[in-house]
């Protein structure tokens, strides 16, 4: 099974993520790793809430969090495959934590629509915020791909507009349905197939959306991975998404969380490579 990525990470991989907030990443996990977790959703779909916590979502399909907290295949993907590098090197970023994983399985002919949202309940601030979708089966416009509006994080990040408690209670997205067809809507819709092995990177801020599986046969199971970077900082909050074994009201607002068996430390920048992130700060100054 690869430690490293199986495709190395690329200048337009990284580009294209600061420019639009989400990036597909193809075939970054070899087939050993793939077998081996598809093999654990399966495992997890006969007995979801032996595996981890059932999320909002969970019933017409499988949602299923917090599943690399116990020993087992969910965590050896967390520390031994190369998904913290992936995330690393694409948000330029010197240190990555794993923070909460998510396996989503949505049977076929399941009704089960994700509706426009962004993750925005996370109990952190800051740019480094990104989500790993990482792909267990095909993924196609019949069996529910994620669509996202590439581009708005960045207005999501200078207004600070954010849903529910770290947000004022005001903001609401538009109508994205309705701008689909609308040719003045400023941002791009962009959807990908995928194949068990690619991945999607997408920032926390930037608004996605995934139909019901209209397929009678094909089940799209995909896994997310949360992580934080450098530019990651405590959001203390009241009704954002705990960080289970953290009092997360008790932390200090606007520090970055110290790496603890709760928010561990899964990938650093080799040594032999200059840093990332603390050069991108010094350019910005």
């Amino acid at each position: 099974m690869n430690k490293e990525p199986l495709n190395p990470v690329t200048q337009q991989d990284i580009d294209d993520y600061a420019r639009d907030g989400v990036v597909c990443l193809r075939q970054m996990f070899d087939a050993e790793w793939i077998a081996k977790m598809q093999e654990a959703a399966r495992a997890v779909e006969s007995d979801p809430e032996a595996y981890g916590q059932t999320g909002p979502s969970h019933g017409a399909m499988i949602s299923v969090a917090h599943l690399w907290r116990k020993p087992g295949p969910f965590r050896d993907f967390v520390f031994n495959s190369p998904a913290g590098e992936i995330v690393g090197r694409v948000i330029g970023a010197d240190n990555v934590q794993m923070f909460h994983d998510h396996l989503f399985r949505k049977p076929p002919l399941s009704p089960s629509i994700m509706q426009w949202h962004a993750d925005h309940l996370w109990p952190f601030t800051g740019t480094m915020i990104p989500n790993l979708w990482v792909a267990l089966s095909p993924v196609n416009r019949e069996n529910g791909q994620i669509e996202f509006v590439a581009g708005y994080h960045k207005f999501c990040i200078e207004t600070g507009s954010r849903f529910g408690p770290a947000g004022d209670g005001t903001f609401r997205f538009p109508d994205f349905q309705a701008e689909r067809d609308n040719p003045d809507f400023p941002f791009r819709f962009v959807t990908w197939d995928l194949e068990p092995g690619d991945a999607v990177l997408f920032h926390v801020d930037i608004p996605h959306y995934s139909k019901g599986n209209d397929s009678d046969t094909l089940a799209r199971t995909g896994l997310a991975m949360r992580m934080i970077g450098d530019d990651s900082y405590w959001c203390p909050r009241e009704g954002l998404t705990p960080v289970p074994g953290v009092d997360v009201l008790a932390q200090p607002e606007g520090v970055h969380p110290a790496p603890s068996e709760n928010l561990p430390l899964i990938w650093q920048r080799p040594d032999s490579e200059p840093r990332a992130f603390a050069r991108a700060r010094r350019e910005a100054a």
